[in-house]
């Protein structure tokens, strides 16, 4: 169900959208620019000299066993990051998968949780696929911030768990720790969980360590090196909890899930051990993009084909469009006539929405947003002629 308006007239399926897109791009002429990419490239010769280094003369000592633990590396290097003891660490295969065990293990069908919208499907989706019901509050345009109190008005009694992004997807809009500890403490006192998507906290260097899972037992703060680095590859996420719920996290992780790869996170924790370079270089290449992103939008602002005030503290980010609406098949039309490809907002709950990455190096990126105006101005005039817009 669309979390704004309650009609599914309005739902594309992320998965579904990206499957369709990949594969006309796979099929279709060479050239596109792929403006909906998530996080930075993946940093494929950093990567390499890693695991040249680290294996030159054999296995490392960061292969060590991981049946029913943590590479003890991993949490080593994840505790020291984010400021948590190690024990309030749980390492996954991913982001993903630490969301669905996260479910399975606390909720129970008949649940409830509530979620942000415009937000990323697949949370509302992977509960229901264990019984789960979704509800929605809203993050409103064009800040995408939160309200203690609207969230609290949104819970209904059997809600079990709220759910939310920082740095928001698909928006990019950053909220204070201040702000998400008020909202932890509250929703500790209903005795409600919070569940923290953190996977592009680390592209805004100035949000600090994040809420302390000794100080907010009700708190899982979920994130993963497939955003923060680019690094999908290594399937390296990771939950971090208080010790009363991470216990239940691990006895459910130990009957279900029993281990991680022991070899990519191995690997992942020699990335870790070096993960001053991998920050350095994401940290550069969006400074780089940020400027180059602004300008673009601004241009896009001055002409009249989005609305202004889009934040772009992350790597994507979600301008509202001046007279679209349906933004399902502006994205296909775009694709198809200029070349460049963005997510529609549809994907997100919000049509008359794009999400638009820009984590991609200059030249490219310049590229893409140049094609994305070009579009927008050409949909909107033969829109006008269709009475489109």
């Amino acid at each position: 169900m669309d979390a704004s308006n309650g009609s599914d007239e309005n739902v594309l399926s992320f998965a579904h959208w990206v499957r369709d897109m990949l594969t006309l791009m796979r099929s279709g002429a060479p050239g596109m620019v792929p403006l909906f990419e998530s996080s930075v490239p993946e940093p494929v010769d950093m990567l390499g000299d890693v695991i040249r280094n680290a294996f030159r003369d054999g296995f490392p000592d960061s292969y060590k066993s991981v049946f029913m633990r943590n590479n003890p590396d991993v949490s080593e290097h994840l505790a020291a990051r984010y400021g948590v003891p190690e024990e309030s660490i749980l390492c996954t295969t991913g982001a993903t998968t630490a969301v669905s065990m996260i479910y399975t293990a606390l909720l129970s069908p008949g649940d409830r949780i509530l979620v942000e919208a415009p937000g990323f499907d697949i949370f509302a989706n992977m509960a229901r696929d264990v019984g789960v019901e979704a509800d929605f509050f809203r993050r409103e345009a064009p800040g995408f911030g939160i309200s203690v109190d609207g969230v609290l008005e949104a819970l209904r009694p059997d809600t079990r768990m709220v759910v939310l992004t920082n740095l928001h997807n698909p928006s990019g809009a950053y909220v204070s720790d201040e702000t998400l500890a008020a909202l932890a403490r509250a929703l500790e006192e209903r005795g409600v969980l919070m569940l923290l998507d953190e996977v592009y906290r680390d592209y805004l260097g100035s949000a600090g360590p994040g809420l302390d899972p000794r100080q907010h037992e009700n708190v899982l703060r979920v994130s993963s090196l497939t955003k923060i680095f680019g690094l999908s590859t290594l399937r390296c996420g990771w939950i971090i909890a208080g010790q009363r719920i991470l216990r239940r996290m691990r006895d459910y992780s130990e009957r279900a899930d029993f281990n991680v790869s022991r070899l990519s996170h191995c690997v992942a924790a020699e990335v870790l051990a070096r993960a001053e370079m991998f920050d350095a270089w994401r940290n550069d290449m969006m400074a780089t993009a940020r400027p180059i992103a602004a300008a673009a939008l601004e241009d896009m602002a001055g002409q009249g084909l989005i609305q202004t005030g889009v934040p772009l503290l992350g790597c994507t980010c979600f301008p509202q469009l001046t007279g679209v609406e349906d933004t399902r098949g502006l994205s296909q039309w775009l694709s198809a006539k200029h070349g460049v490809v963005v997510v529609p907002g549809e994907c997100f709950g919000a049509p008359g929405y794009l999400r638009i990455g820009y984590g991609l190096p200059p030249a490219r990126l310049t590229e893409g947003l140049s094609r994305l105006s070009r579009g927008l101005a050409e949909y909107r005039a033969s829109g006008q002629k269709r009475h489109i817009a």
